[in-house]
């Protein structure tokens, strides 16, 4: 069994993933439109949050479109219910309060369900109405219909991280990629279906080695979905984590086109994962075509010579004199199955702080600048008494610059307090120790979005 990890990471980077530049712009004009909303005279007091992304922008699974087409970000905008308005002038007063924002006032187009603002450099943002009715659910709204909708995709981008973290981060590399094997093909299959079907095919109980890199866990998640839909001769039902079906945006076509294409995909990447060191990358190729592992060589080089930073970022290693909990405390780690807990942090919903705290993870644990944060140990299986150890780290171009790397561990109880104050993917890990003992580990990713 060949990994191919290195290739696997150059034909992410290069050819698949969107590139920072263009994620760097969208969380800016995301963050943007956020402040002019908040400011909003027309909307002030009938907002109940800051924007919340969904779909592939809070899963991170937006990929580079292809040559011709634009990518968008769809984001939902928290509406107090107003009793005297009908469901379609949501989307009308939004329109409204954003054609009196200048910047956006030439941008926008009003569709059925969201307000679109066309952005140049090819990609749009679509915003959403999204309102808690007084029976306690979520509704977007459906403008040329004039009704509310039954939605909560908040809960769908709960469900999807806690998936994803089993896969050790790897389910949103795998659809990415397969996203992009669907472009190139003739599948009409909506983006939120397909990451429904492989986050689905996750488990909880899978081989240690399933899910150990991105190569075992792309063949484990498109072979497991491939027996899955040989089962049905019609789109299966697929919950959107509210009891709803997500298949319905599936034609019969689609789901033909989709069951075909499974089936070559699941057996090239197999014959490439079985496949001899010798032999992996032109099995790869038959897959991903020439552009696998052709350009390794090409864009270390070009990583070096331009793209790399001036100063080191420390997004994927420790910076230095960071320490871990046994090199600064003395405490050897011995953890078990059985013990385990879980990092639940929280968010304010607007800069002033007004609203229920929102869960990081509802929010693809993306965060506006100038959020206050809270972190809480929840779910932890080991009995008290325990000491809990914190560790808050920053990384990104803008923590460089200001030497705010951070890194200490301290011992701070169940539940600590943070802000978010410069952009960038920053992370709070927490130890469990008991008897002297680091029993139990957890990471919650912060990934603060630049101004």
């Amino acid at each position: 069994m060949t990994a191919r990890i290195r290739e696997f990471n150059l034909f992410l980077r290069d050819r698949v993933n969107l590139n920072q530049s263009r994620l760097d712009t969208l969380h800016s004009r995301v963050s943007s439109l956020d402040t002019a909303l908040e400011e909003s005279t027309i909307l002030e007091d009938k907002l109940e949050g800051s924007l919340i992304p969904q779909g592939s922008f809070a899963h991170r699974t937006i990929i580079k479109p292809l040559s011709g087409n634009d990518f968008d970000a769809d984001v939902l905008l928290p509406m107090a219910e107003q009793d005297e308005w009908e469901p379609k002038k949501y989307t009308l007063e939004l329109k409204k309060t954003l054609d009196a924002v200048p910047r956006y006032a030439d941008k926008t187009v009003l569709g059925k369900r969201c307000v679109t603002i066309q952005f140049a450099n090819d990609f749009h943002i679509d915003v959403v109405p999204f309102i808690e009715r007084a029976d306690g659910k979520t509704y977007i709204t459906h403008r040329t219909r004039n009704e509310f909708i039954r939605q909560d995709p908040t809960a769908f981008t709960d469900w999807f991280n806690e998936q994803n973290s089993t896969t050790n981060g790897h389910l949103v590399r795998v659809i990415r990629l397969v996203k992009w094997l669907r472009d190139r093909s003739s599948i009409d299959c909506p983006s939120v279906v397909l990451a429904a079907l492989l986050a689905e095919r996750v488990k909880s109980f899978a081989g240690i080695d399933d899910y150990g890199n991105v190569a075992t866990t792309f063949t484990a998640l498109l072979e497991d979905l491939r027996d899955y839909l040989e089962l049905h001769s019609v789109p299966p039902w697929v919950d959107d984590r509210i009891g709803q079906n997500l298949a319905d945006r599936l034609t019969q076509t689609g789901f033909d086109n989709l069951k075909s294409q499974l089936k070559r995909w699941a057996r090239l990447a197999r014959e490439a994962l079985d496949a001899t060191a010798s032999e992996s990358v032109d099995k790869w190729k038959k897959l991903f075509g020439d552009s696998f592992g052709a350009s390794s060589a090409n864009s270390t080089l070009a990583l070096s010579a331009s793209a790399a930073p001036a100063t080191p970022t420390y997004e994927h290693q420790m910076v230095p004199g960071e320490l871990t909990i046994t090199e600064k405390f003395g405490y050897p780690e011995r953890r078990s199955a059985a013990d385990t807990f879980r990092i639940v942090g929280r968010m304010s919903p607007t800069k002033k702080g007004r609203g229920r705290y929102r869960p990081l993870s509802a929010n693809g644990n993306l965060v506006p600048i100038g959020r206050s944060l809270q972190f809480e140990i929840e779910g932890c299986t080991v009995p008290e008494p325990y000491d809990v150890y914190w560790k808050v780290r920053n990384a990104g171009p803008e923590a460089a610059s200001r030497k705010a790397f951070r890194g200490e561990i301290l011992k701070r109880g169940n539940q600590i307090q943070e802000t978010s104050d410069f952009p960038g993917a920053h992370w709070v890990q927490a130890w469990i120790v008991k008897d002297g003992v680091a029993v139990a580990t957890a990471t919650q990713d912060v990934i603060i979005m630049s101004r």
